[in-house]
């Protein structure tokens, strides 16, 4: 249902900017509609293509451009050729709606779709760049944050993160709080990383998130020699964590290791 909502969508989409098309134009872009509601995406591609070789209108052209990026990343899951079609709006258009919607389209290709960090972080930054600034700013800078902590440039990562932390507006606060963790983490500054997801637990409600939280926590105690600390919450979680078995040999290997101290 929801697949024929979505195609349904897509007729109106592109048929919307058609009044001044050619009866040829106007039965080829059903033609494409057609075996778009069919799910034969290939031969709808091709219908598409050849609209654009008869020039339509630019605005046509944007619109079949958009319809075919959505198809190859969604549908087809070529990547490649569904950047080339969005970047075609970036490049060409004039219109600054179009080209934020493809940029939009870009960079969850290349952080979702390819993992390709350094390109992502790349487009995020140019919907940060964008005037007048964005709705989504705070979700373009959090994403160019996570794509830093991928790249496992750590420190910068941290600074993204704490100028989300510092907005007291952002929905990506608490998340912020979490991953700024990972970058400690990763940086084996235990305490820092203890720090911040004791602040991250303060905000977050979701059980399964909190023990997952807590056991990176019971991690760097156990990292920064704190043995005691660390068993305590290992242990506070041990009914909870979906691998019990894990936490029950950290909480022996912990026993044993304390034990092996007061010899």
């Amino acid at each position: 249902m929801k697949i024929k909502i979505a195609f349904l969508y897509c007729i109106l989409f592109i048929l919307s900017g058609c009044g001044g098309c050619s009866s040829n134009l106007y039965r080829d872009i059903l033609k494409a509609e057609e075996l778009l509601t069919k799910q034969k995406f290939e031969e709808a591609v091709v219908v598409y293509n050849g609209v654009l070789k008869k020039k339509p209108s630019k605005q046509i052209q944007i619109k079949i451009n958009f319809q075919l990026g959505e198809i190859y990343s969604i549908y087809l899951n070529n990547y490649e050729l569904s950047l080339e079609y969005f970047n075609k709006i970036i490049e060409e258009s004039n219109e600054p709606a179009w080209q934020v919607l493809a940029l939009e389209k870009v960079s969850n290709i290349y952080f979702e779709g390819i993992a390709d960090y350094e390109r992502a972080k790349t487009y995020y930054s140019k919907l940060i760049q964008f005037s007048p600034v964005l709705k989504n700013q705070n979700f373009y800078k959090y994403r160019f944050a996570q794509s830093q902590l991928n790249l496992g440039q750590y420190k910068d990562s941290i600074s993204s993160f704490d100028e989300l932390i510092e907005d007291t507006n952002s929905e990506y606060k608490i998340q912020s709080y979490y991953h700024k963790g990972l970058a400690y983490f990763y940086l084996h500054d235990w305490n820092q990383a203890i720090e911040s997801w004791y602040d991250y637990l303060k905000y977050e409600q979701r059980r399964d998130r909190i023990t997952k939280t807590k056991f990176l926590i019971a991690n760097s105690y156990e990292s920064a020699e704190k043995l005691k600390e660390a068993y305590n919450i290992y242990y506070s979680i041990l009914g909870e964590y979906p691998n019990p078995d894990v936490v029950k040999n950290r909480l022996n290997s912990l026993y044993e290791r304390r034990i092996s101290r007061k010899r």
